[in-house]
């Protein structure tokens, strides 16, 4: 038995060479009767270098070490005779490697095997093989579980650790990174045997920067690994229920945003009934959260049947989220900016207007702004609930400076309510291409609307081969004097042969028309400037249709069938309303 107090004394003293390494593996399993050899690679020395000898010791549990053997470079061989007849020793100078085979082993030779080099003492161990001897019971790799300190220590650190369980045999190396390089000092516990099986523990104490700072660390344990890292709790889905006319069709689209796993269930249902029909497409990852969208089409008759829709989302197994939809009970009404805003005061502002017939709705109904995806608190002003006839109404106003407004794609104003689905508007704002568009002035002769004797109507049409918005307001003026900008009655864009057209009505006085110049203002969407006006007078008008964009003949023929296209459009829009429609629009305005 070699002494354990020799073995200590001959390990505190020098070292003959430095960079030895002794490389075995962690564990072998052998049954009963069975032979099994353990194979150390060793580096830092010569296996045929008589100055250094390499051997074997083991430790079994609750017994003092056994020295089993150590061979000189030479070839002289020292053996334990206890063990001589149990284990042979073999030298690989090719692959500078020695293999410890063990003969017949029994479940007494259970131990750790430890590869020694040794000069004057016993200066370098391997890390040791644990050898289990066992009748039916195979290698088993840990189940690995992550521990993380509740509350943070009073020395402003967390302790972390890694939990190994069901594992065999005994033998398990813990290992520690940092992704960010922190020094790690971990501490490991012995293996605690439970079934057969062991249980063991590795812990690390932790920075409390670090960790806040949610960075990682990864604890490995044989072919297994954990990382942990700080984590928020997952939010709830952010659910919401929109509806959207398509057609013969109303498309419910049940947004589910924001949530932290893909495990999620939609399901749809018709009056308490489930139906079926939802597309559902593949969850989008966005900065570490999921968002995803079910649509369910449903026919107009059975939307306008006022039917209730329930959007049901389940996630994590067991949280539901309910949203419910049925026809609006209210109407929500964008409109697009004020022209006259925009030349007099340099400013854009939109009107969203919520009309109802239950007045408690309208009144406790919310109007949200967002410009390109967010939220708009600022500059945002709204009105008390008005009634007129059996119809009650608010309106919210947002005004931006022009500067602003050029950079803005798409506004949009949602009516929300508690028990409601949102009711939503879109404006996409169309910049065209930056190509200047042609401006034609007309006048609708004065016997083309009955009984309009004591008006003038104009037309000012606004052509460009690409789609884009235009804000026209009209001015009024004698001499040199510039008159206020007024609006007009604006189409949006239409499609055209050629491209795109935009129409504003504007309809004077008689009176006016004999003594003033009329302008027709045009400002491009997505332009910092505004075109030069566009004028007619009762001087000018020496045809039915008097154009007034240009004075070059070629383009007076260039634009002229664009005119024909756009003047049927002008005369249906304006013959399909009576006359004292559109002065009472007008006067509106005016007002």
């Amino acid at each position: 038995m070699f002494s354990v107090a020799l073995l200590l004394l001959l390990l505190a003293a020098g070292s003959c060479v430095n960079s030895i390494d002794l490389i075995q593996p962690d564990s072998k399993i052998v049954q009963p009767g069975q032979s099994l050899p353990i194979t150390c690679q060793v580096s830092g020395y010569s296996l045929t270098d008589g100055s250094y000898a390499t051997g074997w010791i083991r430790q079994c549990e609750g017994k003092p070490m056994d020295w089993i053997l150590h061979r000189w470079g030479g070839g002289e061989i020292h053996q334990n005779n206890a063990l001589k007849n149990k284990f042979l020793y073999y030298t690989h100078t090719s692959t500078s490697s020695v293999t410890l085979t063990g003969q017949n082993l029994q479940p007494e030779d259970t131990a750790v095997y430890y590869c020694t080099q040794h000069c004057d003492a016993f200066d370098y161990w391997g890390k040791g093989t644990q050898v289990t001897v066992s009748s039916g019971q195979t290698a088993a790799a840990p189940t690995l579980f992550p521990l993380v300190q509740c509350q943070p220590g009073p020395d402003n650190t967390i302790t972390v650790g890694c939990l190994a369980l069901d594992f065999f045999p005994s033998q398990l190396e813990f290992s520690w990174a940092s992704s960010h390089g922190t020094s790690l000092n971990p501490v490991h516990y012995p293996s605690v045997p439970k079934n057969n099986k062991y249980t063991k523990v590795s812990v690390v104490k932790l920075p409390k920067s670090d960790w806040d700072a949610k960075h990682s660390f990864n604890c490995s344990a044989g072919s297994k690994s954990v990382m942990l890292k700080k984590r928020v709790s997952p939010p709830s889905p952010q659910v919401a229920l929109l509806s959207v006319p398509r057609g013969d069709t109303q498309a419910l689209v049940c947004t589910i945003d924001h949530f932290a796993t893909k495990g999620f269930t939609v399901r749809w249902k018709k009056n308490a009934h489930d139906v079926s029909g939802g597309i559902s497409f593949t969850p989008e990852l966005v900065e570490d959260m999921y968002s995803a969208i079910n649509i369910l089409n449903v026919k107009k008759t059975d939307w306008d049947n006022k039917d209730v829709y329930t959007c049901e989302v389940t996630h994590a197994g067991t949280h539901k989220y309910i949203k419910k939809a049925s026809k609006d009970p209210i109407t929500v009404t964008l409109n697009q900016p004020s022209p006259k805003e925009i030349f007099s005061n340099n400013q854009v502002k939109l009107e969203c207007v919520i009309t109802g017939k239950v007045q408690s709705i309208v009144d406790n109904t919310k109007i949200v702004w967002q410009t390109d995806g967010k939220n708009v608190t600022e500059n945002v002003t709204s009105s008390d609930t008005q009634s007129s006839s059996d119809q009650y109404s608010k309106t919210s106003t947002m005004t931006h400076s022009y500067t602003e407004w050029l950079g803005v794609t798409k506004v949009r104003c949602s009516a929300e309510g508690n028990d409601m689905t949102p009711v939503v508007q879109d404006l996409t704002v169309h910049k065209g291409d930056g190509e200047r568009p042609k401006i034609t002035v007309h006048v609708l002769q004065e016997d083309a609307i009955k009984g309009a004797v004591s008006e003038v109507t104009l037309v000012c049409l606004v052509t460009s081969r690409k789609l884009q918005d235009y804000y026209i307001a009209w001015t009024e003026h004698i001499g040199q004097e510039n008159g206020e900008y007024t609006d007009g009655i604006n189409s949006p864009p239409q499609k055209t042969k050629t491209g795109y057209s935009v129409t504003s009505v504007y309809t004077i006085t008689k009176k006016k028309w004999d003594t003033h110049k009329i302008g027709c203002n045009v400002w491009p969407a997505g332009s910092n400037v505004s075109m030069d006006p566009q004028e007619v007078s009762k001087v000018q008008e020496s045809v039915p249709f008097t154009l007034s964009c240009t004075d070059d003949a070629s383009e007076e023929d260039e634009y002229s069938s664009l005119w024909s296209t756009a003047s049927s459009f002008v005369f249906l829009f304006i013959s399909s309303v009576f006359y004292s429609v559109i002065l009472s629009l007008v006067k509106m305005k005016r007002q």
